[in-house]
Formats: structure tokens, C-alpha cells, sequence
């Protein structure tokens, strides 16, 4: 994946530092979800895109997550 690609910008782009979350919204965002799951397999976030660049072994991963859930 391109460094420029809109995924990887968002997966590696900070809100800026005087963001806020509106109130009402759930405290836990969409990445700390996302990077949870990644840790329950022992993942770091460079780790994973690594791995997702070997399809077979990121269809494992998913499969045995499918199974837990």
C-alpha cells in the first residue's frame, strides 16, 4: 500500500491535540477498538499491515478471530 493512500493516512494521522469528542459519543474510539483487537492477537499496528501483506496467513488470523467471537 502507497504511503499516500487515504487507508494509511488514516491509520497513521493524530487528531490534532485540541480535538474534542462531542458529548454523548462512546469514549473509546474507532482505533483504540481497532488496535485492542490487534493487541488480543499480539499484534502491533506495523506488525499487522505486515501481515496482511501475506493474504493466507491475515485469512487465518481473521478465521480464528471469526471463531472467538
Amino acid at each position: 500500500m502507497e504511503d499516500t493512500a487515504d487507508v494509511t493516512k488514516i491509520l497513521t494521522t493524530l487528531p490534532p491535540e485540541d480535538w474534542r469528542r462531542l458529548p454523548g459519543r462512546p469514549r473509546i474510539t474507532w482505533m483504540k477498538t481497532f488496535l485492542n483487537n490487534l493487541e488480543s492477537h499480539n499484534l502491533t499496528l506495523t506488525k499487522a499491515v505486515n501481515t496482511a501483506q501475506n493474504r493466507s496467513l491475515w485469512r487465518l488470523l481473521v478465521a480464528s478471530d471469526a471463531t472467538y467471537s
